[in-house]
């Protein structure tokens, strides 16, 4: 399972500018340098979303549509970047536009696991509780760590109440769980 029909279709910086079709959307949000980027193009299995080593690269809402029936949007990262201030402000006014709508349908917020929850992650994630949505959560660079640094990253996530995610190491085969889940939630 992968999302074999899939193209970039536009790059937004007001949520007033979105597509107007009506699909449901599923947004993939989380730190800057969380691995957004690389998560699409492998779901995608090609390169349609740029994948930057640098964090914050991401600064607008990036759709791309999947299979003719959804479109996952790339958000901009949240935390801290070199331009912190302002790009705080913009990405919270965006969230606040965006997560009312009636497209959207799921939210994906992706932890790298190799990184603690800082205060703002924390307090995001209960932003995102609250917006009743459906939240996956995804644990990504996982196959940087070895277990005894996994399984105590995984005792701090219980710890604030997240207890069922998705591991994503870029293998096929989790790459493709992670697709059924995100399409299923699509609608």
């Amino acid at each position: 399972m992968s999302f074999a029909k899939s193209k970039f279709v536009i790059s937004v910086a007001e949520v007033s500018a979105r597509p107007k079709d009506g699909l449901p959307c599923v947004l993939l949000i989380g730190r800057s340098n969380v691995g957004k980027s690389t998560l699409i193009n492998a779901l995608c299995g090609n390169k349609i979303a740029f994948a930057s080593k640098k964090a914050g690269k991401t600064k607008l809402l990036n759709y791309f549509l999947i299979n003719d029936s959804f479109y996952l949007v790339d958000a901009p990262g949240y935390g801290s970047t070199d331009f912190a201030t302002k790009d705080t402000m913009h990405f919270s006014k965006m969230m606040e536009e965006y997560l009312p709508l009636p497209q959207t349908k799921t939210v994906a917020l992706l932890l790298d696991l190799r990184i603690p929850l800082r205060e703002d992650d924390k307090a995001f994630l209960n932003y995102l509780r609250n917006s009743k949505k459906k939240l996956l959560i995804i644990l990504t660079k996982v196959d940087k760590m070895n277990q005894s640094d996994k399984a105590r990253a995984k005792r701090e996530l219980e710890a604030v109440g997240i207890t069922t995610y998705l591991e994503s190491d870029l293998s096929k085969a989790k790459t493709n769980k992670i697709a059924a889940l995100i399409e299923s939630n699509a609608k």
